[in-house]
């Protein structure tokens, strides 16, 4: 796994192609999220109940089958460098 992932939930149930968590650190709706492996595993579409203690949904990639816990950010190091801001 990747350095740069972070555990995002603990996995409640998986319905057909949608994965429910119990938020670690909350992740954002369109952050793609990877399983133990650091396989992608599917997308967040939700985010749902209480501010301090949140749940959310993952629609899964087919053939998709994670188990335990869920991780997201940036997979091999991608994304923005620090310190740096986008110019609009």
């Amino acid at each position: 796994m990747s350095d740069n992932l972070k555990k995002l939930g603990n996995i409640i149930n998986i319905r057909k192609d949608i994965l429910i968590a119990r938020s670690i650190k909350p992740p954002r709706i369109g952050e793609e999220v990877f399983d133990f492996r650091g396989m992608p595993v599917g997308q967040v579409i939700s985010i749902f109940g209480p501010v301090k203690s949140p749940y959310f949904r993952v629609k899964l990639k087919k053939d998709a089958k994670p188990k335990g816990y869920i991780f997201g950010g940036e997979k091999n190091g991608g994304g923005k460098e620090k310190g740096k801001k986008s110019v609009d």
